[in-house]
């Protein structure tokens, strides 16, 4: 049967079985006649259980472990375990959106709600809204450069246009092309990108990059508050809580001679405005 054929029995689009094919899982038959490929029923039976597993959620790369052979089991379990600890975060998450609906509070209350959510952190749940830092950089890495590697040589402009379709549908991604051509240009979620060809020693490679590339910045720098800018808050909280204390300890220090005590009072105060004006200066 052709690829028509194999897309209406398995309601896979034709550009996700090549898409497969590329990634290794599937492997069909060249008809001597024509060279088009020419699927079996056990690629169709091949194509359904890849269906089954991607609806679990379940990777390319381990998708292709099970058909090379691996225990399908330890798999399933493995995605279990990461779906569990998904459901982890989002009951936290949940139990803290019910808490609030049912105490009527609103955001001047924050020290109530804050005081919940850490006491559901402390019970073992997590809140998605603070997210690791370094995939906020790698995210915002990826928007503004990303390649990949395209199903032809996209050697004319309506090929290449081609492309850039298929990638964004693959990855369910807003892309609109703007600019046709062989340096084409196109939109994902309103930021502009301009793509353009290399060619290395397994083919062709398109390589998109944002056309301006300063409208991330402001994600880079809210990445920068939300790391350093949580630091520095906490080491100011620190601070404002010793320097009574630390002022007091200075004073006497100094009248009862003792310079080396002072000295490092001294620092530590130093240390602490500076940390105050930062704080300060990220708010």
């Amino acid at each position: 049967m052709n690829i028509k054929e194999a897309e209406a029995l398995t309601g896979i689009t034709k550009q996700n079985i090549r898409f497969y094919e590329k990634k290794g899982l599937l492997f069909p038959h060249r008809n001597e006649e024509n060279s088009y490929r020419d699927y079996s029923q056990k690629d169709v039976e091949i194509l359904l259980q890849i269906k089954l597993l991607r609806k679990l959620d379940i990777s390319i790369e381990n998708i292709h472990k099970i058909l090379q052979g691996a225990d399908m089991n330890d798999i399933i379990r493995q995605q279990l375990d990461l779906l569990l600890e998904k459901k982890s975060d989002l009951d936290g998450t949940i139990k803290m959106c019910r808490f609030l609906l049912h105490s009527k509070k609103d955001l001047s209350d924050t020290r109530t709600a804050l005081s919940k959510m850490e006491d559901l952190e402390r019970k073992g749940g997590r809140f998605m809204a603070i997210l690791n830092d370094y995939q906020k950089v790698v995210k915002a890495e990826a928007k503004r450069k990303f390649q990949f590697v395209p199903n032809t040589m996209a050697l004319t402009s309506e090929e290449f246009t081609q492309e850039l379709c298929t990638y964004g549908m693959e990855h369910n991604l807003n892309l609109v092309v703007t600019e046709e051509g062989m340096y084409p240009k196109f939109e994902i979620d309103g930021l502009e990108y301009e793509a353009h060809r290399e060619f290395g020693r397994f083919g062709a490679i398109i390589v998109c990059q944002v056309t301006h590339p300063e409208l991330l910045q402001e994600e880079y720098r809210e990445i920068e508050k939300s790391g350093k800018g949580s630091l520095y808050r906490r080491i100011y909280r620190i601070y404002t809580i010793t320097a009574l204390p630390v002022c007091l300890f200075l004073f006497f220090a100094i009248t009862r001679g003792q310079f080396i005590i002072a000295l490092i009072l001294t620092t530590y105060a130093t240390i602490g405005f500076w940390f105050s004006f930062r704080n300060f200066r990220l708010k």
